[in-house]
């Protein structure tokens, strides 16, 4: 993965979909071995709030408490564009989770989205 102390910020060129993904995998792979999970510098959410983001993922998430997504691809702040929902469903709605990722996609030029899901869902089981 990038060193801790890079920002990627909307000055940066978007990030490539299969960079973005092996980035997914490492940190997945760090994550999975006890290794990482360093969230929330302070430096990075200073440079993040001046600087814009540009997330190199979108990432479908289940809203379940225990299924946290940058810790699970041990992702800094800023990296992801997390969308959560039980179950992680997208409708097709006004104003929805679709949008929310159309926006990122559109305006913050995210290349991958990526669709996660996990053990013992209970909006899976309901």
């Amino acid at each position: 993965g990038r060193p801790l102390d890079v920002v990627r910020t909307a000055s940066d060129p978007p990030v490539p979909p299969h960079e973005a993904l092996c980035s997914l995998a490492v940190g997945n792979r760090r994550y999975t071995k006890g290794v990482g999970g360093e969230l929330g510098q302070s430096y990075v959410l200073k440079a993040l709030a001046g600087g814009g983001q540009l997330p190199a993922a979108v990432v479908l998430g289940c809203a379940d408490s225990r299924a946290p997504v940058e810790i699970y691809f041990d992702q800094q702040p800023g990296d992801l564009f997390v969308l959560r929902t039980a179950g992680n469903t997208i409708e097709s709605g006004y104003g929805g989770l679709l949008g929310s990722a159309e926006y990122a996609v559109a305006v913050l030029k995210t290349k991958l989205i990526v669709v996660t899901g996990h053990t013992l869902c209970g909006a899976v089981t309901a």
